[in-house]
């Protein structure tokens, strides 16, 4: 996966002088309509987005019990295609689980009473169950920070599907961008470069696909299967550039019968942490730079530039689920890693208890 890059100052002669005084002038008349016009993008792009949001929000206020069954394959693994099920049982949007399960990985985890829970048989979640859960929530993608600026509507054509695409910056994720050499501790928070272009079908409004900046996944939508008032996906897919990463089928979304609401409780051993949607980021305390010998060896043989990492500020403080988005080979891959994962940070927190937050790391080493 590639990255992507970035007028002068000039003066007026004195024959242009009265020229400009005159557009000067006329300006504000002239601006008006071009700053209505954009206003009118905005709330058309907003309206876009809260109409799928309404449709393809399975866990709100409103909705009843139901259960989703999907199936899964896994591209690219090392043994090869992984096949397995993701299952949501649903009580009411405060209290539900889900439960991956595939060869060699299994995870449990939910919402009961404004507490999150989780249970993994492994230490580390692999980056394809990443991939895998923001794939399985299209109104993941949906949620912008206030003061998110919405750009030009424009209409396309994707895969025989008239649909009208926004770009919209900033995305809601939290970055951290750093820099070999540098000592100085970097925030993490929302990137103001972080752009997604969101695209909806023309007729049904539903998110159809969702294109982040060059390093990061791509998601596709396709299909229907409907669930009251609700609208979800019928297939869908995951790319890695022009890879197919991941691609689910749905095979039911049902009305689930009612049961006892304690049946939706963690079970004894579970991680657990209160929930709240935007919880405040974690802040880097101290910070380790990449082993000098790393460095030398990778620059040595050109192997510069920015890794693209996903990880975890744990309660702990430290990191885990480390993942390259954009892997470099060499030296310069592992020096990146052995530094972050020394690194300690003041956790997230919700309320002021820790919780855990995921991050994206974006590590240059320069030439």
């Amino acid at each position: 996966m590639k990255r992507r890059a970035r007028g002068w100052p000039w003066r007026l002669s004195p024959d242009l002088v009265g020229l400009a005084l005159i557009v000067t002038l006329r300006s504000p008349a002239l601006a008006a309509p071009l700053a209505g016009a954009a206003d009118d993008e905005q709330q058309k792009g907003l309206a876009l987005i809260a109409r799928a949001k309404s449709l393809e929000k399975l866990l709100t206020s409103d909705a009843g019990p139901f259960r989703l069954r999907v199936h899964v394959k896994l591209f690219g693994m090392v043994g090869g295609t992984s096949e397995g099920d993701y299952l949501l049982f649903a009580a009411s949007s405060g209290r539900w689980f889900e439960q991956n399960r595939f060869p060699g990985y299994s995870e449990l985890s939910g919402l009961y009473d404004g507490e999150r829970w989780r249970k993994r048989n492994v230490g580390d979640k692999p980056f394809r169950f990443h991939e895998l859960g923001q794939m399985l929530s299209p109104a993941y993608h949906l949620e912008l920070p206030a003061g998110a600026k919405i750009g030009k509507l424009a209409q396309k054509e994707i895969a025989g599907t008239k649909a009208s695409c926004i770009q919209a910056s900033p995305t809601a994720e939290l970055w951290q961008r750093d820099r070999a050499g540098m000592t100085a501790i970097s925030p993490v928070g929302i990137s103001d470069d972080a752009q997604v272009t969101l695209c909806f079908e023309a007729s049904s409004g539903l998110l159809v696909s969702v294109t982040y900046q060059a390093d990061l996944p791509r998601f596709e939508y396709e299909g229907q299967v409907t669930f009251g008032d609700k609208v979800f996906p019928r297939v869908l897919r995951c790319y890695e550039g022009k890879e197919l990463a991941v691609e689910a089928t749905v095979e039911e979304l049902a009305e689930e019968a009612v049961q006892d609401p304690a049946g939706f409780a963690p079970p004894a051993g579970v991680e657990k942490w209160p929930y709240c949607a935007s919880p405040d980021p974690p802040k880097l305390l101290e910070k380790k730079l990449p082993a000098a010998r790393s460095l030398a060896y990778s620059k040595a043989r050109r192997q510069y530039g920015t890794v693209t990492c996903l990880a975890e500020v744990g309660t702990d403080g430290r990191i885990h689920d480390f993942a390259f988005l954009q892997f470099r080979a060499g030296g310069l891959a592992g020096a990146v890693k052995e530094a972050v994962q020394e690194w300690v940070y003041r956790p997230g927190s919700c309320g002021g208890v820790p919780v855990p937050v995921t991050i994206y790391l974006a590590y240059t080493i320069p030439p």
